[in-house]
């Protein structure tokens, strides 16, 4: 157990959310799981939940002018919360980083706002405000926000009908609190077990290995019984459910009587049951399955496109193209050098597009490159060549995870391309990897890092190019593949 006082924070409904455990490896872990914890660098933590530096720009300029007073700070959460009260109080309109603690809960919010209406505080009470660096709300903030609010009604005795989001492009999100009290009262019902000393039920997700540090962890648990949790997009609902009706190893799933389990519980439904069987079956006989034939055209030109972004600054600092057609390829990339020329790469894009003929398609892999398009139209503007290109946009992984069941955990470009046998040349393997050398490079001026990511971009646009042949070449019809696979030695692909 650990020796000092275990408090339930904020940041235990954000971990829990990314990685159910998450929250209890940092409390309970053994040395074996503690040698298996990813380093984490500087810039990655203070990437998680938003960094100090953007909370500290918002509200410089969004509250110019207004009285905030930052409330004082000696770590010792009691006492921290004592000053913070202190300030409520005497009705301070806003407090930065103040401190709410009552019993075994701790949080500090970004900011408490003051807001007219009666408390145990007078003729006033307080409300939360989360500073995040995001363009739209998550589960995490709106549950935080409950916490804060929580811990509000503990302290002045008003329970704050409403807390709020500041986002990236300065939005104000207004969470109505009232609505998230069963699902707070489940994850808290969680939380409080995990504190207790209780291990969540295995669960493998990519946020484990690319938010969390304990990845490595969760796949020894789940491997190690051979659990369910290894089946690719079967949510935490579904496992439990599968668990409680007797299938809880990867060999229950690949046997199990669909037509018989179809309705038993909430979400249990027969074509998402066919889906996990199928991918049990991938993973415990290594087979590559065609569920559905893919049939995808193949235009005069097509241009596979990856965008990278600066989190931390909210900036997209490069766009790069793989342009293949007439039995040539090349690589476009698109670089912003410099935080301010985000404006000067978006507008050389939206030139380039407009030259190209009507006949193209552009393949990207998930939601990212249309989620930043629409960012940056809003902040630049647009053009109609850009509604064309928007047209002519086709999600590789939509095709791939409806199409396709390959022995692998999780369907991210990387896994994918990856098991087809693609390979990345450079230093930089990772998106969050590429903020940290990016982060680096702007400090420092050096061209070899921004030319490593570069090198990383290239690399994931002829990764898309790779899955896209691949796709053309084997998974035309109706079939499974067993080792050896057929592509094992290369296999001939489209522009070269």
């Amino acid at each position: 157990m650990p020796a000092y006082k275990d408090y339930l924070t904020a940041s235990d409904y954000y971990r829990f959310l990314q990685c159910p455990h998450w929250p209890y490896y940092e409390r309970f872990h053994t040395a074996e799981e503690l040698k298996l914890k990813r380093p984490q660098t500087e810039a990655e933590i203070n990437r998680q939940e938003d960094g100090l530096l953007f909370e500290k720009q918002v509200v410089t300029e969004l509250f110019k002018g207004e009285k905030i007073l930052e409330a004082p700070r000696v770590k010792d959460p009691e006492k921290d919360c004592q000053a913070t009260l202190d300030l409520m109080k005497q009705g301070v309109p806003l407090i930065y980083q103040g401190t709410l603690t009552h019993e075994d809960w701790t949080g500090r919010p970004d900011l408490l706002r003051k807001v007219e209406g009666q408390s145990d505080l007078g003729d006033w009470y307080y409300e939360p405000v989360d500073i995040k660096s995001s363009h739209s709300l998550e589960k995490y903030h709106r549950l935080q926000l409950m916490f804060y609010a929580t811990l509000l009604e503990s302290l002045q005795g008003k329970f704050p009908p409403y807390g709020y989001i500041l986002a990236k492009d300065r939005t104000e999100f207004a969470v109505e609190l009232g609505n998230l009290v069963s699902d707070f009262e489940d994850l808290t019902k969680e939380l409080d077990r995990i504190r207790a000393g209780e291990r969540p039920d295995p669960v493998l997700r990519k946020s484990c290995f690319d938010t969390g540090p304990w990845g490595a962890a969760c796949e020894r648990l789940a491997k190690s019984t051979n659990d369910i949790a290894q089946l690719f997009n079967v949510d935490v609902k579904k496992l439990r459910a599968l668990r409680e009706l007797g299938i809880r190893t990867v060999d229950d799933a690949a046997e199990m009587d669909i037509v018989d389990l179809d309705g038993r519980a909430p979400g249990l439904r027969l074509h998402g049951l066919e889906v996990a069987k199928l991918q049990a079956q991938s993973l415990k006989n290594q087979q590559v399955i065609i569920r559905e034939p893919v049939i995808i055209s193949q235009p005069a030109l097509e241009i596979h496109f990856d965008i990278e972004s600066d989190p931390p600054n909210d900036v997209d600092y490069l766009y790069g193209f793989l342009v293949r057609g007439e039995g040539k390829s090349y690589y476009k990339p698109f670089v912003a050098k410099r935080l301010e020329d985000e404006k000067v790469m978006w507008q050389s894009f939206l030139d380039w597009i407009a030259t190209l003929p009507q006949d193209y398609q552009v393949v990207h892999y998930a939601s990212y490159e249309k989620t930043r398009l629409a960012v940056l139209e809003n902040r630049y503007g647009g053009s109609p060549a850009l509604e064309l290109f928007r047209e002519r946009m086709v999600d590789l992984k939509q095709i791939v995870t409806s199409s396709l069941v390959i022995p692998e955990y999780f369907y991210g470009l990387k896994y994918v391309a990856k098991f087809l046998g693609h390979h990345w040349r450079g230093e930089v393997t990772g998106g969050g990897q590429s903020v940290d050398v990016f982060e680096e490079y702007l400090a420092t001026g050096n061209q070899k890092l921004l030319d490593e990511i570069i090198l990383y971009n290239e690399d994931d646009v002829r990764a898309t190019a790779w899955v896209m042949d691949w796709c053309r070449e084997y998974a035309r019809q109706l079939t499974a593949y067993d080792k050896p696979y057929p592509w094992a030695k290369g296999f001939k692909r489209s522009y070269e």
